[in-house]
């Protein structure tokens, strides 16, 4: 064979693979939305106009007036599909064939897939309030086609995997036992979908609230000079925020006499300044912290009003059938002196009425 006839064959069948018809199908993903509109367009790659035509997984060819989705003619080089999916067993592989003026034809297939993105189908609180000591639960449940992966994450840890016994997860559903002032924070429940790298997620404040606590510097006792201010600087941890008062030889310092230096969530940090002028001032300083609820001086309070009523409940027994008890040694020492005395008063009067007047010997010789 010649090198003439060689070119020719190369130029013939150069002619005949750029004359090959070819269909492509925009976009090249099939994923569509439940419930949503999707549309593809399928249109001429190569080989010039032709009949388009768009045939459902059936095998049945779609025109404008089918059920389920539509065809739209754009152009002689090419046409629309569009359908709305609200059932994922609707998807399948959908075929546009095309039949070319030239009488070649040419398809182009593309698979068609249901999907819905994570979707959280509980509501979720954001900002949950639980005592110390007690259990709380946080429900997250999410929906997707497939179906997402739900974990709860707190500070970059996956709770799913956590050590502390306390705390599980299970189905969503994030249960923490005997809460700690230390397991407040905020969580974040994630739910995501490996194969399209889907994520969304939702975060939730836990708030712990606790009895008020004291945090003195040092247990030492302070030394200080007569005449010369001391200051105290104490941390009181507290959920919600503390009322402090001091109370010092029968004197309370409130708000005016106690400086709030900082404070963050639980944490609140205070000074207090006094000076003594007799050494006789150098004596304990109580401290009392109240929450805004019913603090530990309330229910102190409260606690001893019931003793107190207790006591005298049984010492009031102890009267009536025993002669004994507060009641009768009061009655013993207080009373009946107070009658002895009244006697005594009232004999010197009746002697003054009668005009005699007392008579005292003082060695042998009547004054």
């Amino acid at each position: 064979m010649g090198p003439g006839r060689f070119l020719i064959l190369i130029f013939a069948a150069g002619s005949i693979y750029c004359s090959r018809e070819a269909l492509e199908i925009i976009p090249s993903n099939g994923n569509v939305e439940l419930g949503q509109k999707a549309y593809f367009l399928c249109k001429v790659r190569k080989g010039g106009e032709a009949t388009l035509t768009w045939i459902d997984p059936e095998d049945i060819e779609i025109d404008e007036n089918s059920e389920l989705y539509k065809e739209m003619r754009v152009d002689e080089l090419s046409k629309g599909l569009e359908m709305t999916l609200s059932d994922p067993q609707k998807g399948g592989v959908f075929t546009c064939k095309g039949d070319f003026e030239t009488g070649g034809t040419a398809t182009a297939q593309i698979r068609i897939s249901v999907i819905q993105k994570p979707t959280f189908v509980t509501k979720i609180e954001p900002v949950k309030d639980v005592h110390e000591g007690t259990s709380v639960d946080l429900n997250c449940k999410a929906s997707g086609i497939p179906p997402p992966t739900v974990r709860w994450i707190s500070g970059n840890q996956d709770l799913s995997t956590t050590e502390d016994g306390r705390i599980t997860v299970e189905h969503g559903i994030l249960v923490i036992k005997e809460t700690r002032p230390t397991d407040a924070g905020v969580y974040t429940c994630e739910a995501r979908i490996e194969e399209r790298n889907e994520v969304v997620s939702i975060n939730v404040s836990l708030n712990v609230k606790f009895t008020p606590r004291i945090e003195i510097p040092t247990d030492e006792s302070f030394v200080t000079q007569i005449g010369n201010p001391t200051q105290f600087n104490f941390t009181i941890l507290a959920n919600p925020s503390p009322v402090v008062s001091i109370s010092w030889k029968g004197k309370v310092f409130e708000d005016a006499d106690i400086k709030k230096m900082a404070g963050s969530q639980d944490k609140y940090m205070y000074s207090f300044e006094v000076r003594h002028d007799t050494h006789w001032d150098g004596m304990g300083y109580v401290f009392e912290i109240l929450d805004k609820g019913l603090g530990t001086g309330s229910i102190l309070a409260i606690v001893l009003a019931i003793l107190l009523v207790i006591l005298l409940v049984v010492d009031a027994s102890c009267y009536y059938k025993r002669r004994r008890g507060l009641l009768m040694f009061c009655r013993n020492n207080i009373l009946d002196k107070k009658s002895s005395r009244t006697s005594a008063e009232n004999n010197g009067k009746m002697l003054s009425k009668s005009g005699k007047s007392t008579v005292v010997n003082v060695s042998g010789i009547e004054a």
